[in-house]
């Protein structure tokens, strides 16, 4: 996947380096599991979060542009509509569904996310259950 800046297209990296930029930015005390970063980026692009993205392309574009805000700014803006917008954080996400080192991260982040949501559903019946007993 490439993207254009300033006139100049540049590829985006989704390898080693990219799940490494991203763990650095959300540690927490201590050391942090081996995509991290990629599973807190992933969540918040299922909104059009424009900082997420950027921390993300930020992350991508590494080592070949260090990204900077008003960049990506101007990037941003260069969008001709809101539309084609959103768009982009489909395409991007569907990226790190199919590079080698963020697939079986992500893939685990959505079964994970599933059973989460399944438990829910799982306790919300109960409890309407328990409501309707007299």
């Amino acid at each position: 996947m490439y993207v254009k800046i300033d006139g100049k297209s540049y590829e985006l990296r989704f390898g080693v380096r990219f799940v490494r930029e991203l763990d650095k930015k959300y540690s927490i005390e201590g050391p942090v599991d081996f995509g991290t970063g990629v599973n807190n980026i992933y969540a918040r692009l299922q909104s059009p979060n424009p900082y997420a993205l950027y921390e993300a392309l930020h992350a991508a574009l590494q080592p070949d542009l260090d990204l900077t805000e008003e960049e990506f700014d101007a990037w941003v803006d260069s969008f001709k509509s809101e539309q084609e917008y959103t768009r982009f954080f489909g395409l991007f996400t569907k990226e790190l569904k199919k590079h080698r080192q963020t697939r079986p991260l992500v893939k685990n982040y959505e079964k994970v996310m599933n059973e989460v949501k399944k438990q829910f559903e799982k306790e919300k019946n109960l409890k309407a259950q328990d409501t309707m007993k007299p």
